[in-house]
């Protein structure tokens, strides 16, 4: 389907500090500008029936680059001083752009003069929603700054999950601290990084969902910043009061992330600053909305929010197809977010099992398809995926969803007073939103693609992601790095040569972690200089011969910090190199017997010559090159089969690499 936004085109560089060269300001209107499933519907439904639509425009009447530059210049007030220095610091493009610019007044007008009833408007996606008939949308569609109409995405009701007590057999008892709470932070290790001092202090966290009962002892301690109902359009976010039981659904969300009750329930960032929009009515006669969540984003933008924690999704009228992250319109709205420098993330759905008689989407749901947002999917207790957790990948085939978190009787508030048990993604997404806060109170310079990078990477499953478990569970503690040991190339030796190695340790500045080593040779010593550094001391024997893999250790409180080395002692002492196949670097070993190095070259499979510094990379005094997988332009080259020529004082060789 058409991607709907206009695409921001820079003509140049950055004109001060707010400016960018203007984008594509005028995008045609589609053809038909009311299309498939929803004008099949449109045409069958009686003549009096109301539609809530998005309706895109095709421009902000902004058609050359001075009255953008003026329109850039009167946007300052609409942000928070907090919103701009995210901005500044997070974000590569621009400080302000198109896509801040208000719509056209005269054009949500000529819409209600037209018949429209107009909901919210999107600075955004530069559409409003509202509520039409089949006559009004005839006349709102013929409008010529009309670029498309579409239905508005409704949440679609999913049943009850249970909450019938299991087996917890191997789940380890709460502690006096975190009550019943413990289980479900332990699985993502977030309370070592609470006992380092972080809890998400100075991290604004905007959640979208129901009602909220703030009064509940578990947020005595809440540090609310803001807090807007976007479906009566007023400051009062409580519980709404029907007969579906699910009001108590954002107290459960909120809780779970920010709530504070010790030897009850501690949330995943209990210390950060939050923002509680109402975006979603629960009630039976009142559906709730992608529009909603679309106008809560630019809200929480303009506050200045560092990361969206939402546990609703929206996905009736759209179809699998449409899951190829420029579709849906919350979709588009929430990648639209994290290019303002804020982390986005959403629980996957609990769509794959448990629909009842009807037929289960079983994919992750809109927003979820964004390639930057993060879907969360649920786990139990002991890690198992969920039956209910939905699944990706997404149309085009990207994996989805992104990481997994406990989503099975979740320790909460009750919106009645007391704790609770809850189950379902929704529980899942702000434990791993919280996390993002504690990694970002450590690192607040990383922007959100760094933060859900890191969060990957420490993940059980990221070097084989799949479409249930995505990347798999995350470590809060590896993803935040808090202290690291710098990393040290393999080391090769000949039998005779000395070895004095030192090893440092960087992050945690002011604290002095112990230091170890485990799997030395026999007659390797290595010493703590108890000033974050340490010294390994060796000098090779022919009974050592061969490769080894030596551990440093650096041990920090209650964490601790690993780094393996490849330690070869060679009994000749010629040219070689490892590791082969090899990730992300190869050490070529340059043995007294091989004599110095006259060209060390890197070829592709087809002969191209791709790397020839190695002159910038000799150690003389270890006899090391290390080629670091890149070409002379310091690009990273691609998995496959390389050629290695060496030549020396007294020889040429001709090797074959593999790079993974």
């Amino acid at each position: 389907m058409k991607k709907l936004l206009l695409l921001l085109i820079l003509l140049s560089g950055l004109i001060g500090i707010t400016h960018a060269a203007p984008p594509r300001l005028v995008t045609a209107p589609a053809v038909p500008k009311i299309a498939g499933k929803f004008a099949d519907t449109l045409n069958a439904a009686p003549a009096d029936r109301k539609f809530k639509v998005w309706v895109f425009f095709t421009d902000k009447q902004i058609y050359d680059e001075a009255t953008y530059k003026k329109a850039i210049d009167n946007l300052g007030s609409r942000f928070s001083p907090r919103a701009m220095e995210r901005r500044q610091k997070r974000n590569a493009s621009p400080t302000l752009d198109f896509f801040d610019i208000p719509i056209s007044a005269e054009y949500v007008r000529s819409l209600q003069e037209a018949g429209m009833e107009v909901k919210n408007q999107s600075r955004w996606l530069n559409a409003i929603s509202g509520y039409a008939d089949y006559e009004t949308l005839q006349k709102v569609s013929a409008f010529p700054f009309v670029m498309q109409v579409r239905p508005v995405a409704g949440a679609v009701k999913e049943p009850l999950l249970p909450v019938e007590t299991p087996k917890l057999d191997g789940i380890p008892l709460p502690d006096s601290l975190y009550g019943s709470s413990l289980t479900q932070l332990k699985l993502i290790n977030v309370p070592l990084v609470h006992r380092f001092g972080f809890t998400g202090k100075g991290v604004l966290i905007a959640l979208f969902d129901t009602g909220f009962r703030l009064d509940h002892p578990a947020f005595d301690s809440l540090h609310l910043v803001a807090k807007y109902d976007f479906i009566n359009n007023d400051t009062s976010v409580g519980e709404t009061v029907c007969s579906d039981p699910n009001p108590r659904h954002g107290t459960l969300t909120l809780s779970a992330i920010a709530g504070f009750d010790p030897g009850n329930l501690i949330g995943s960032a209990y210390g950060a600053d939050y923002a509680v929009a109402k975006t979603e009515d629960p009630c039976d006669e009142v559906r709730s909305e992608e529009d909603n969540w679309v106008a809560a984003a630019e809200w929480a933008d303009s506050l200045g929010a560092d990361i969206i924690s939402s546990s609703l999704g929206y996905y009736d009228w759209y179809t699998y197809a449409d899951l190829d992250g420029n579709t849906a319109a919350i979709t588009i709205a929430a990648d639209r977010a994290v290019s303002r420098g804020i982390a986005v993330f959403n629980c996957a759905g609990n769509t794959r099992a448990g629909c009842g008689p009807e037929p289960c989407f079983h994919y992750i749901i809109p927003p979820c398809d964004g390639d930057s947002v993060m879907a969360i999917g649920a786990v139990d207790g002991l890690g198992h995926i969920l039956a209910f957790s939905s699944a990706g990948p997404t149309y085009d085939g990207r994996i989805k969803p992104d990481l997994v978190a406990m989503g099975f009787l979740v320790y909460s508030a009750d919106h009645l007073g007391g704790y609770t048990l809850a189950s379902g993604t929704s529980m899942a997404a702000p434990l791993a939103a919280g996390a993002a806060a504690l990694i970002w109170e450590a690192h607040p310079d990383w922007g959100p693609v760094q933060v859900g990078d890191a969060m990957k990477q420490s993940a059980d499953r990221y070097n084989n992601p799949d479409d249930l478990y995505g990347y798999g569970l995350f470590d809060t503690y590896k993803a935040a790095d808090l202290f690291r040991i710098n990393s040290v190339p393999p080391i090769f030796l000949a039998v005779g040569d000395s070895l004095n190695l030192r090893i440092t340790v960087s992050g945690m500045e002011g604290s002095i972690p112990e230091l170890s080593a485990e799997n030395l040779p026999s007659s390797a010593v290595f010493v703590d200089n108890h000033d974050r550094t340490g010294n390994l001391k060796y000098k090779a024997i022919r009974e050592d011969s061969g490769t080894r893999s030596i551990v440093f250790i650096a041990t920090l409180g209650a964490g601790e910090y690993r780094l393996a080395v490849s330690l070869t002692v060679l009994a000749g002492r010629g040219v070689t190199f490892g590791p082969n196949p090899f990730s992300d670097s190869v050490t070529i070993f340059l043995g007294p017997a091989a004599g110095r190095p006259v060209e060390i070259s890197i070829h592709s499979a087809d002969g191209e010559k791709v790397w020839g510094k190695f002159s910038d990379n000799y150690n003389s005094e270890r006899g090391t090159v290390i080629w670091h997988g890149v070409n002379d332009r310091g690009e990273k080259v691609t998995p496959g089969v390389y050629y290695m020529i060496v030549k020396t004082e007294k020889s040429t060789e001709k090797v074959k690499l593999f790079k993974k």
